[in-house]
């Protein structure tokens, strides 16, 4: 499905946030479909790529076939950052700066620790605003966190975190779940913010059971705490498609809804494996908040009993999703 201008939001002229626009190191990100539910955010691009392997990446389609890591110019990075935050406090706002969009945030400890070292140094003139980590990470990678000498309040850590079947399938060569969830119990136990996305949920031979066991195992065995879950369904952008190596996990694609965020599982599925989770965490006694990622408006519609009023587009001010504070 082709997007068009009014697809997206449109920002006057004048406005100071078209310099965040096409920046190097940070972008407003407000290019959402208007047929798709997701909050505009702000994005760190710190780094490019990623060492891990997971089979659906959109990553792939991003940098044409070429995942591969690459670190930015971080004092560039500091620099633009000084400018963005300066702006902010000028307005009395407090940005959160998503890390993990365009690399995962702490899958090269090495880097993470540079990372942490420029927000160090901004924070101190800087203070209030926070960044987000996005990760598939394991107990290995949350170390430079747990060395980190910063204020926890600064630091929110979201962990992606899939079933063991659909993990093994389409997850290659990164941390398994448990492994994962280990890892979010210590960046709990040390005070940082805990944010969980299960996405993306592929409908598996037997994905009720496997779903059921990572909901008990996150919110029981591990005792997690997230302040918020965000739930999102397999979705595949074409040029991901065009540019995966591996495109077995495109079989579940077949015959699903094309949206402004590419193809999806088909509509009445997606709604069956969301609504079966939402439930499974009311019952195991989930109170947090609870969203969708890149879902229709119709999706949320169908699921109103179980979800918030996602508001309307661009704003979408009733979503409490994972980018955004």
């Amino acid at each position: 499905m082709r997007r068009t201008e009014e697809d997206f939001i449109e920002l006057k002229p004048m406005s100071p946030l078209l310099k965040w626009q096409n920046s190097r190191y940070v972008v407003y990100f407000a290019k959402t479909p208007s047929d798709i539910v997701c909050p505009h955010f702000w994005e760190l691009k710190w780094a490019n790529g990623c060492p891990f392997g997971c089979s659906y990446c959109y990553l792939q389609g991003t940098f044409f076939g070429n995942k591969t890591p690459r670190l930015k110019d971080l004092e560039g990075l500091k620099a633009e950052l000084e400018d963005l935050l300066s702006w902010a406090d000028s307005r009395g706002e407090r940005l959160l700066l998503n890390t993990g969009e365009l690399s995962d945030s702490l899958a090269i400890p090495e880097w993470t620790h540079l990372l942490l070292e420029v927000i160090s140094d901004l924070l101190e003139t800087h203070p209030g605003h926070r960044f987000l980590m996005v990760t598939k990470g394991g107990v290995r990678h949350v170390q430079p966190l747990l060395e980190w000498s910063g204020p926890r309040e600064a630091i929110v850590v979201s962990f992606s975190v899939n079933a063991s079947k659909p993990a093994r399938l389409y997850e290659r060569g990164t941390p398994g779940p448990e492994d994962r969830m280990a890892a979010a119990r210590l960046v709990q136990r040390e005070g940082f913010e805990l944010r969980l996305r299960l996405d993306p949920m592929i409908p598996v031979p037997g994905w009720r059971g496997e779903y059921s066991k990572l909901v008990e195992d996150a919110l029981h065995r591990y005792e997690l705490e997230p302040s918020r879950i965000t739930l999102g369904t397999l979705r595949g952008l074409w040029k991901t498609v065009k540019f995966a190596k591996d495109r077995s996990w495109h079989e579940y694609l077949r015959g699903g809804e094309k949206t402004g965020w590419g193809l999806k599982i088909k509509p009445d599925l997606r709604e069956e494996m969301y609504r079966y989770v939402l439930e499974e965490l009311r019952r195991l006694g989930y109170s947090g908040d609870v969203a969708l990622c890149k879902e229709t408006p119709e999706m949320w519609r169908r699921l109103s009993d179980l979800l918030p009023e996602p508001g309307t587009y661009p704003e979408w001010s009733g979503v409490r999703c994972n980018c955004v504070e």
